[in-house]
């Protein structure tokens, strides 16, 4: 994207929107507790408005493929979609595992390969291993085993930090090491990815996943 000058960022969820614009070298961003599909239209509106920035001016559109509420990303996406379509521009949307790496490595260096977390419902979590690209979704207790089936050593595993929210709170008794991410839902840090999927869907993870399922 570095040849891309003004984007529009959106991410939502059932009870949270995130509008971001990169507009002529500045970053404008709105961050609301509201009900996405209610208010994800205003929010842009009013974002642009207040700033002077012209939507015909945008070149590029991108959202989150997930995963999280289906909902909320359905909905944002849509959303992209039809902004793209309306000014002829490309759409494309990353993982929120991405803007986790991403976060992480900017803090703590990016020669190491974390494991992103994510929490879902019924102590579960999505998780993506960065050094095995293994994926998919566990029980709390589970994750420890699901993440480290593919490495060679304990030591290997061991070495691999966890980087998400509220780690502590869902493995209360791990031993690795883990870094809070808690901002990865916010559309700014969409604007600052480089590796964006052309196809914008919603990202289906499932425990089959783990298997290669």
């Amino acid at each position: 994207m570095s040849d891309v000058k003004n984007v529009l960022a959106v991410t939502a969820d059932l009870k949270r929107c995130s509008i971001a614009v990169k507009f002529e070298g500045q970053v404008f961003e709105v961050n609301e507790n509201v009900n996405s599909p209610t208010y994800l239209v205003k929010l842009v509106q009013d974002l642009c408005s207040q700033n002077q920035i012209d939507l015909k001016k945008i070149d590029r559109v991108v959202t989150t493929s997930g995963p999280g509420s289906f909902t909320g990303i359905r909905t944002a996406q849509s959303f992209v979609k039809g902004i793209a379509l309306a000014l002829k521009i490309p759409a494309a949307c990353a993982s929120y595992f991405h803007v986790i790496k991403n976060l992480f490595g900017q803090k703590f260096g990016r020669e190491r390969q974390p494991v992103a977390i994510i929490r879902s419902e019924k102590n579960q979590v999505y998780f993506y291993d960065f050094a095995t690209e293994n994926f998919g979704v566990s029980p709390y207790e589970s994750l420890e085993k699901m993440i480290s089936a593919e490495k060679s050593t304990t030591q290997t595993s061991m070495a691999q930090p966890l980087a998400g929210d509220k780690i502590d709170e869902v493995l209360q008794n791990t031993e690795r090491e883990f870094f809070e991410i808690n901002n990865y839902k916010d559309a700014k840090n969409f604007l600052e990815l480089t590796d964006f999927q052309s196809k914008v869907v919603p990202l289906y993870i499932n425990a089959r996943a783990c298997n290669g399922g």
